[in-house]
């Protein structure tokens, strides 16, 4: 759909399917439908419903049961046999509210069950529910998807370098504690989860022999090792739903009183993830083993993390780093 400069487009109507031999209750359904916008395409048996289905997609089936040439449950059978209309949620209309019918209609996997006569504000009250949870159902999977996708790329990156295998999971872990802990909204803590994910994506313009290097890097491979906070956004940079991300992966190394990489930020100006993440990032690096260092016990990193609040750390976030891990007055 293409709209002219300044103009917003208009939503799209929602489609119902309505399958219904009586001509008289089939307009008093659609009205009440359409008086909420949806757009209402008529049956009078699953025989013609077929055949509309062949037109169009709807989001919806509202179908009778009792139906002369082919009943509801017939239609019903026919439909679930496509596997493009499998997703269709389908609700029966029927006169007959005996248990039998309706234990049928669960046991085919009817997603209501309607019972006639139906006022007009039922109806759509249950044809507004049931849209808004299918919704729902997309938008979980769509974030799955996306979260599934980003955890692959991130693990193959990580794979490069045995030393840090299980990085990104436990960075995750850790920050998603202290979000939690500070009851950041659901939006914030699912962006939190793909860039903690990310963080590192940008490493993969290091080569592997400076990123297992076991000494201490050399000006030249130092130089390139900061860069990879830039790179890794400049990669997630045109994802539109990555945009979240991208303080994360920016700002993970900067320091509360200057001196970091890659734009030398102090204080508040770091983003708020980015100090969130640089707790995580730092405490798991220094409780793991790496190349150039053995792993410090988490007693001992709570304790430089406190001495470092104020320098390398935000300090009013690390009593609530120390606080989640358990680390708040434990000796080394």
């Amino acid at each position: 759909m293409t709209t002219r400069p300044g103009t917003t487009p208009l939503p799209q109507r929602r489609q119902i399917l309505l399958v219904e031999d009586s001509s008289q209750v089939r307009q008093v359904l659609a009205r009440a439908l359409e008086a909420e916008n949806y757009a209402v395409h008529q049956a009078e048996h699953g025989q013609a419903g077929l055949a509309l289905l062949k037109r169009i997609t709807p989001d919806l089936i509202l179908s009778d049961i009792n139906m002369p040439r082919m009943n509801g449950i017939e239609f019903y059978k026919a439909v679930r046999q496509n596997p493009a209309w499998v997703p269709i949620p389908f609700v029966f209309l029927t006169a007959n509210d005996s248990a039998e019918d309706i234990q049928a209609g669960r046991e085919l996997g009817v997603e209501d069950y309607l019972t006639k006569p139906i006022e007009g504000d039922d109806l759509v009250r249950i044809v507004n529910a049931r849209l808004l949870r299918v919704a729902n159902v997309q938008v979980a999977q769509i974030g799955q998807a996306y979260l599934d996708t980003v955890t692959m790329l991130a693990n193959a990156i990580e794979g490069r370098d045995p030393y840090t295998r299980g990085h990104v999971e436990r960075v995750t872990a850790y920050a998603l504690r202290m979000a939690e802990a500070m009851r950041w909204p659901p939006d914030h803590i699912r962006n939190l989860e793909f860039g903690a994910r990310l963080h590192d994506i940008g490493k993969i313009i290091v080569p592997d022999q400076i990123l297992k290097k076991a000494g201490p890097l050399s000006d030249e491979e130092w130089a390139l090792m900061k860069q990879h906070p830039t790179a890794g956004a400049k990669i997630v940079g045109g994802i539109a739903h990555l945009q979240g991300t991208l303080p994360y992966i920016l700002y993970h190394h900067e320091h509360w009183s200057g001196g970091g990489y890659p734009r030398g930020l102090t204080g508040q100006e770091i983003p708020i993830e980015g100090r969130v993440l640089a707790l995580a990032d730092v405490y798991d690096a220094l409780t793991t083993v790496r190349p150039y260092h053995p792993a410090r016990s988490p007693a001992e990193v709570g304790q430089f993390m406190t001495l470092k609040a104020g320098a390398l750390f935000d300090p009013s976030l690390v009593p609530v780093f120390l606080d989640v891990m358990g680390l708040n007055n434990k000796k080394a």
